[in-house]
């Protein structure tokens, strides 16, 4: 027999857990005789909620007191149950067009909407989301990081549609444990790794005769440290050679605006691109022509270099050692902290939004403070 459990914020209304761990709800009431009613309202797969349950209880009431028949309960009369897929969407359609987003979308449609995306979004379960996690990792043999990822997306998604008031549910990730990984980047580029890496670039444009593209973009991302979309985004107009200053966009963080800095090497790099494009163009375009470059032309042309100069040997899935774009801006940040450049400044001129991202350079500081006892001792 169901063991029927209260709800613990509305009177009368009751559930019990089915055997595939969803909720099927009840109310209960006396009737004109005084006799106790239990009424089956609906399943929590099809969209029924304990307020719904509350809702209706009520109305069932209202028309006893005034001596009428008590509604009846019908499927049909419920309000439509909104999917996830319709959460989703719009969700989605708040975001801008980054990179970023076309990834999470894509991580949505390949691991979360066949399963889930037709489901009632408040009937979802944590055994619903672990079933995705064990397929990701066993089935899809993905990494633990990628199913953190797939779980923490989905839980963006739901915290949304609870945000816009489109529901009331218990977001399931909060049941939901996430695998423990390690797997932030460590290696970056020495100062004779990054001359080298900034010879091969120059010539494998001079080989290809592709405008400079590598040879610029290399060396923007490592004297700025910016992300590979806040480089490619740079346009003429954000040049100001006279005062040293980038003008770069954070398309992570919003389209935040900051600043890089031109230094002694970019400078004549960039004085020679500005002469040859029009104001309001991109910097890095195929041979001066304007038009942006994608993050896919960037990778299949840079990703090949930097698997030839560093990864030779390395496993394909180690993040810790690999050299990818993404290094660059580590790159620039490890190199500013063994300069022994302050923490906070670090942080403003990666323009990390928390400064827990920018503490783990500060152990790099050690050989610095070294080299300054030394120096003086």
């Amino acid at each position: 027999m169901a063991k029927f459990i209260n709800s613990k914020k509305y009177e009368g209304v009751q559930y019990y857990i089915k055997a595939d761990g969803t909720k099927s709800y009840y109310v209960r009431y006396k009737d004109e005789e005084n006799r106790l009613k239990r009424v089956k309202i609906g399943d929590e797969t099809d969209g029924t909620t304990e307020v719904y349950c509350k809702n209706k209880r009520i109305e069932i009431l209202n028309a006893q007191n005034k001596g009428e028949q008590p509604p009846k309960i019908v499927k049909n009369h419920r309000k439509k149950v909104l999917t996830l897929n319709e959460v989703a969407d719009k969700y989605f359609t708040t975001k801008d067009s980054s990179r970023s987003t076309f990834d999470r979308i894509s991580k949505y449609k390949k691991h979360i909407a066949p399963v889930l995306g037709h489901r009632g979004v408040t009937g979802i379960t944590k055994n619903d989301l672990i079933s995705i996690q064990d397929s990701i990792i066993k089935e899809q043999n993905l990494s633990p990081q990628t199913a953190n990822m797939v779980i923490e997306l989905f839980g963006t998604i739901f915290i949304y549609g609870f945000k816009e008031e489109m529901y009331e549910a218990v977001n399931p990730t909060l049941k939901v444990q996430k695998f423990k990984v390690r797997n932030t980047r460590e290696r970056f580029l020495n100062k004779l790794e990054i001359e080298e890496l900034f010879d091969a670039a120059k010539q494998y444009d001079e080989k290809n005769a592709n405008g400079g593209v590598l040879e610029l973009f290399t060396k923007l991302a490592l004297t700025t440290g910016a992300r590979m979309e806040s480089v490619l985004n740079i346009k003429k107009c954000d040049i100001d050679l006279q005062n040293d200053i980038i003008r770069l966009v954070d398309l992570k963080n919003g389209g935040e605006v900051y600043s890089g800095y031109i230094t002694d090497t970019t400078r004549e790099l960039l004085y020679q691109k500005s002469k040859a494009i029009k104001f309001t163009d991109y910097l890095i375009s195929f041979n001066n022509n304007g038009k942006k470059i994608g993050a896919r032309q960037l990778q299949t042309r840079l990703k090949p270099l930097l698997d030839d100069l560093f990864n030779q040997g390395l496993d394909v899935k180690d993040r810790k050692n690999r050299i990818v774009i993404h290094s660059l801006r580590h790159t620039c940040a490890s190199q500013l902290a063994m300069a022994n450049v302050p923490i906070l400044q670090i942080q403003e001129l990666l323009n990390h939004a928390d400064i827990s991202q920018t503490v783990r350079y500060a152990k790099l500081q050690g050989d610095a403070n070294k080299k300054a006892i030394q120096g003086v001792f």
